[in-house]
């Protein structure tokens, strides 16, 4: 089984959101995810044969799906909801 090389995690916001960005390469072949830090669930993945590529797509298409949730304060009152 092939491991995990140029392993490489940073963070960054896209559309409001703070995103982490993580790519690796297994064989000759780069992965990326694209994680929404809170909840922390996992946006967007992409794989291709080169670093530039595989992190651009993952960005692109994880800027269009981030961009259309929309931020909506709780309701009055609620302390639940951590920065509210």
């Amino acid at each position: 089984m092939p491991k995990a090389e140029e392993y490489s995690e940073r963070k960054t916001e896209l559309s409001g959101w703070a995103v982490n960005i993580v790519t690796y390469r297994l064989g000759s072949t780069y992965y990326t995810t694209v994680e929404n830090n809170d909840p922390g669930a996992w946006v967007v993945k992409a794989e291709g044969l080169t670093r530039e590529e595989t992190e651009a797509k993952a960005l692109k298409d994880a800027e269009v799906l981030l961009a259309k949730i929309k931020k909506t304060p709780p309701p009055t009152g609620c302390i639940s909801v951590p920065g509210y």
